[in-house]
């Protein structure tokens, strides 16, 4: 069974309405490899998080089987904030942090990221506050979420250790991760891979360029199917087939795409030529 993380940006809608609602699908979810429940302060401008809150409440097991990411770094237009922006200020990050815990009901998150890379960023300040944040308790480990190879690279220094996990984007149509070093660092320093919109954005499902057509016709010949979710779960499965073992994060609110999203992931195996493939239909062309 491929692990991979439910993405809780979306809560509140479809199945997971209510506390009770939401503790049903994430108990569904489990049983179909979901170890992760992706959140950020962000999501909802926090009411992501207090409706994750809620749910821990409501059924406390859930708490037990999941692990929690929690990320800050995006400062939206708000509270007399004029420019949204990216901060990865130490005092920031942590006041964020704090925030999220108590939203959440929890004292400790598993995995705390750094959610942008901030162009401002003094890494040996913001790599001193991730440390003391581990020290004092109030996550297990950190990491970064779309950041660069050299970004990353320099927050490592500072750190004075690899972070534990990056999170990025890659599906058939977000192919950067592939060629720009992020990969091969984060294989290179063990580093947990967690790939956000693995399913695109919604454009396998609606495809408005001739990539995204392509693609869904080379996903839909490895599916034997044409079916939405029978095309997903081939993504999904491309997606996973990398040798970084990228953690694909789920952000479907329905209990039945979900289960079918995955239960198509996990009946695939994917041969080189089959990955190659839908390399090739996003590219449009051979390799070279």
């Amino acid at each position: 069974m491929k692990p991979w993380a439910w993405g809780a940006m979306r809560v509140g809608g479809g199945d997971t309405s209510t506390p009770a609602d939401l503790a049903h699908f994430l108990n569904r979810a489990h049983g179909l490899g979901a170890r992760w429940i992706d959140c950020a302060d962000i999501y909802g401008l926090g009411a992501s998080d207090s409706a994750v809150g809620a749910t821990l409440a409501h059924d406390p097991s859930l708490r037990e089987r999941f692990r929690i990411i929690a990320k800050a770094g995006v400062v939206w237009q708000q509270d007399g904030v004029h420019t949204k922006h990216y901060s990865n200020d130490p005092a920031y990050l942590r006041q964020q942090l704090t925030g999220s815990l108590q939203r959440l009901g929890v004292e400790q998150v598993d995995l705390f990221l750094v959610h942008r890379p901030d162009y401002l960023l003094d890494a040996n300040a913001t790599a001193e506050a991730l440390n003391a944040m581990v020290a004092d308790g109030l996550t297990k480990a950190v990491g970064v979420s779309n950041f660069s190879a050299p970004q990353t690279a320099r927050l490592n220094r500072a750190l004075g250790a690899p972070v534990a996990a990056d999170q990025l984007e890659l599906s058939p149509l977000a192919l950067d991760a592939l060629d720009d070093g992020r990969l091969d660092q984060n294989m290179m320093e063990g580093t947990d891979v967690f790939a956000w919109s693995p399913l695109a954005g919604g454009q396998l499902f609606n495809p408005e360029s001739e990539a995204a057509h392509r693609v869904r016709a080379a996903l839909a010949r490895l599916a034997g199917s044409d079916d939405s979710d029978a095309i997903a779960g081939a993504a999904l499965a491309w997606v996973a087939r990398h040798p970084a073992n990228p953690v694909p994060i789920l952000g479907t609110t329905r209990l039945d795409r979900l289960t079918a999203q995955v239960q198509a992931m996990e009946g695939l195996s994917l041969s080189a030529a089959d990955w190659y493939a839908v390399l090739e239909a996003s590219r449009g062309g051979e390799v070279a």
